[in-house]
């Protein structure tokens, strides 16, 4: 049986460069720029999480020529990342860089013992015009390459105020003092855009972004370093590519997990499909630190996008998507993306490696992605929905409103006439067909009423219910069913136009 260490590792670079598979465009990107005019501008390699820009440069030394000594500087392990352990960082590896390539280090000069208490502008003139200098000429005629990973931190420092805010010119500035300095940056993708903002940073050829490895580079990623160890069944490898797709660090962790499966049985068995189904959720669960970041920050519509193309690659078998089809589904199901929203949001997910264009279809280039989203998502909700369900809220509260107001209207309104009725008894005698129409309306509403006339020394008019003849001390106007000596008005069903009673010092009118 054959012991070998796991030449798998999804967190760290391959120390063996025997194990690092493709990338040969990456490394011939490098070594183009490193000949010929010296650089005064730092080399950029742009790459999502996982897809291997720091297996890009710790192996860059391995790919390049021999007199590029590459000192790499991993950023995200200095905390803070303020100037004093940034140059600290730097020269602690560029010492142990040349002691690895044998170069003289016993000129050096040694760390400024104050050098908490130097003002910045002294800690980075030592740097510069002592070490630097005995630095480029112990290498003699080699030239250092500054590689530092996570680049993206020395810019977030400096907006945050933990680095001075001109950093990057003193990074240009070094460069072009010394002809044989150069520096390579390694950022997060999500950086490209803020690139142009910076006058160090802003020069597009200097730029190289990381993409998916090829099948033919992935699947050698998933053979060769285990070829002496133990084989795989027919069909196994093509299961895994299908899984994982060309992303490095999903098909690194394939392979670890499965290492450690096949070196608990003592590698006698081939790896099998059923291997492959065993590790998947240890595998899904790894690939939670590559798709969740990416997850947090899609857009509401790219959301929509990659949940309805999960969706149809899962009833399709994987089998490539047509636009149309895929904005018709989108359309049954109630989410409002025209067309030029969806072709956005499809371009903006192939960016992010969550999509693969193929003409004018699309697909998922891992189904590991439509594995993680069923695991660990929602889908959205469709914003039809949404926007049926307010709108049936603001109706029922305009209804609610509109009956309030109805209500209150009508008791206004009752009240008006009350007032009005009492404004009649106060006032002038009104016409005699609008005086019995309001009577008519009163007796209607009420069973019984009774109105009372202003108090006065003299004999006042009476109404009850049965018209009746009222003594007084002296006469006055009584209403009866039945006309009498007196002129009254008389009330009927039909309302007509009587004699209007005259006015008399003792007789107040009535309505």
């Amino acid at each position: 049986m054959t012991t070998i260490p796991n030449p798998y590792n999804p967190l760290r670079p391959p120390a063996d460069p025997s194990v690092f598979f493709g990338r040969a465009a990456v490394f011939a990107f490098f070594r183009q720029h490193f000949v010929g005019t010296p650089l005064d501008r730092p080399l950029i390699v742009l790459g999502r999480r996982g897809l291997g820009k720091s297996a890009v440069l710790h192996l860059l030394g391995a790919q390049i020529e021999e007199r590029y000594r590459v000192c790499v500087v991993e950023l995200s392990a200095l905390s803070p990342l303020d100037e004093l352990t940034l140059l600290a960082a730097l020269v602690n590896g560029i010492t142990r860089t040349l002691e690895q390539i044998g170069a003289s280090t016993y000129r050096l000069p040694d760390w400024p013992p104050d050098a908490p208490d130097l003002p910045v502008e002294e800690l980075r003139a030592w740097f510069a015009d002592e070490f630097l200098d005995v630095v480029l000429a112990a290498l003699r005629a080699r030239h250092l390459v500054l590689a530092f990973d996570d680049a993206h931190l020395l810019w977030d420092a400096a907006e945050q105020g933990t680095l001075p805010a001109d950093w990057g010119d003193t990074l240009g500035e070094w460069l072009a003092r010394y002809a044989r300095l150069d520096a390579v940056l390694a950022l997060d993708a999500a950086w490209e855009d803020r690139l142009m903002q910076h006058s160090l940073l802003n020069d597009p050829t200097t730029h190289l972004r990381l993409q998916e490895l090829p099948p033919q580079e992935a699947a050698r990623l998933i053979r060769e370093p285990i070829a002496e160890a133990y084989t795989f069944e027919d069909g196994v490898v093509e299961q895994i590519l299908a899984l994982a797709g060309g992303h490095p660090f999903l098909l690194q962790a394939f392979g670890f997990l499965l290492f450690r499966r096949s070196e608990e049985r003592g590698h006698a068995e081939p790896i099998s499909t059923e291997d492959v189904q065993a590790i998947l959720p240890a595998v899904l669960d790894q690939a939670d630190a590559i798709f969740a970041p990416l997850w947090g920050a899609a857009t509401h519509n790219e959301r929509v996008t990659l949940s309805a193309l999960v969706r149809l690659s899962e009833a399709l078998e994987n089998a490539p998507i047509p636009f149309a089809t895929l904005h018709e589904w989108l359309r049954k199901a109630g989410y409002a993306l025209n067309r030029t929203q969806l072709a956005a949001a499809l371009r903006s997910l192939g960016y992010m490696g969550l999509v693969q264009a193929e003409e004018d279809t699309y697909r998922l280039p891992a189904r590991l992605i439509a594995d993680w989203v069923q695991a660990n998502v929602t889908p959205p909700r469709p914003q039809h929905n949404a926007r049926t369900a307010a709108r049936r809220r603001a109706l029922w509260g305009a209804l609610a409103v509109l009956s309030i107001v109805t209500l209150v209207g009508a008791f206004a309104l009752r009240k008006a006439a009350g007032r009005d009725a009492t404004r009649a008894n106060i006032h002038d005698v009104p016409t005699a067909t609008l005086a019995l129409d309001l009577e008519g309306t009163r007796q209607a509403d009420f069973a019984t009423q009774t109105e009372a006339a202003r108090p006065t020394a003299t004999p006042t008019l009476t109404r009850t219910r049965r018209p009746s003849i009222t003594p007084s001390a002296t006469p006055s106007a009584t209403r009866t069913a039945t006309p009498s000596a007196t002129p009254s008005a008389t009330r009927t069903r039909r309302p007509t136009r009587t004699p209007r009673p005259s006015h008399t010092p003792t007789l107040d009118s009535g309505a």
